[in-house]
């Protein structure tokens, strides 16, 4: 039976994600309540989803959100890719890349130039030209090692509310925040669901009437005194919101035994506090980002030099050919080339522009063959950068 492809609106749209990705992400059966996740996923607003039909039946389906993006200073339209899922009867003949790349197209013709996801395999997602950012970091600590913060004359005032009170403070933040940190992004209509179900707390950092720090927390557990202290976000643009952030942490000694923190991959907890005894672990799932859009990447900022590659990317065709990239007073302009200095895969120019890779990564990788001196441009032009998406979805 031949396969079709169909932008997928409204119910019909809500009824194959729910099918779908209740078998392949959760325990079954029976499936979580529909309304209850109804509930959730209609508020997410500005969506895309494609889907493979035989007959009338969905058979494979990816859907994606409007996020803006920082990538290397500048705010550029993105998407990030969700619900990608099939059924067990149509997995093994290629439905789920049918779906990404009509995806893809669509975002690409709707103005968006880089895209995001949380993969259920990275080599998959590698394979259509993802590439991988860092590990968000957990790091884990007893209350009970940060009580010397009690006996510390600490500035400002910490502000707590529902999440759903405190919210447009948290977002405004976090639009700051987005100014200035590489990779992160966010979708561009909050979720209001997720808002208003109040399942977190929000601790706003105060300065002079000012937020220099957020956090959003959960406190769980069955019995009093073994409460575990969960702080989802922890964001701190002064050291003072932080350690305010930390003594806020320490008046719950006696509530909770345990604490967690989920922070960036750039944070290092065990440098905050002496005899902290902070263990770290990571995320089990890295965020994955590629290039949607080569001809639209300029702007970003860059150091100076320049080069030439021929590109391949057979997911998103309109990539491929030759392309030159150039760093002109810290910004890149990115032209058509009659002429290229190495090949790139769209993996291998995802890896310079989000910045965790070295050149030197990409010929070891499978994801191009640049010299040893087309190497050091991409270097001076793309250094090294920590990338943090921030939405999780």
């Amino acid at each position: 039976m031949k396969a079709v492809i169909r932008h997928l609106q409204g119910e019909e749209m809500l009824d194959a994600l729910y099918s779908l990705n209740q078998y392949a992400f959760h325990s079954s059966p029976p499936f979580q309540n529909k309304e209850e996740w109804l509930s959730f996923v209609r508020g997410r607003r500005g969506v895309t989803c494609h889907a493979v039909f035989e007959a009338d039946t969905p058979l494979s389906i990816a859907a994606s959100t409007a996020m803006t993006q920082n990538i290397r200073g500048e705010l550029f339209p993105a998407s990030g890719v969700w619900g990608v899922a099939t059924s067990p009867t149509a997995r093994r003949k290629g439905y789920c890349r049918e779906a990404m790349g009509s995806l893809l197209n669509a975002e690409r013709e709707s103005g968006k130039i880089f895209t995001n996801l949380y993969p259920f395999r990275e080599s998959f997602y590698e394979r259509l030209g993802y590439v991988a950012f860092p590990l968000t970091k957990i790091a884990h600590c007893a209350p009970a090692s940060l009580a010397p913060l009690l006996k510390m004359e600490l500035e400002g005032q910490l502000e707590q509310k529902l999440i759903s009170e405190g919210f447009e403070a948290y977002r405004a933040y976090l639009v700051q925040m987005r100014q200035s940190r590489h990779g992160m992004g966010f979708f561009d209509i909050p979720e209001p669901a997720a808002i208003n179900r109040n399942t977190l707390w929000a601790a706003l950092a105060m300065f002079s009437g000012q937020i220099e720090g957020v956090m959003l927390y959960r406190i769980q557990g069955e019995e009093v005194g073994k409460f575990n202290f969960s702080a989802v976000r922890f964001y701190s643009q002064t050291s003072r919101a932080r350690y305010l952030m930390l003594n806020w942490i320490a008046r719950h000694v006696d509530q909770a035994d345990r604490v967690e923190l989920w922070l960036p991959s750039d944070e290092y907890p065990e440098t905050w506090l002496a005899d902290m005894q902070v263990k770290v672990e990571s995320a089990v799932r890295p965020g994955m980002c590629r290039v949607l859009d080569v001809e639209k990447i300029g702007g970003m900022g860059v150091g100076e030099g320049g080069f030439s590659a021929h590109i391949t990317d057979p997911l998103c065709p309109w990539n491929e050919g030759d392309w030159r990239f150039e760093g002109h007073s810290g910004v890149l302009q990115v032209s058509k080339s009659t002429q290229a200095d190495c090949e790139l895969t769209i993996q291998g120019l995802s890896a310079l522009v989000y910045g965790p890779y070295d050149p030197a990564d990409l010929s070891l990788r499978g994801w191009g063959d640049p010299s040893p001196d087309t190497q050091a441009t991409m270097r001076a032009m793309f250094p090294r950068q920590v990338p943090y998406m921030h939405q999780m979805f």
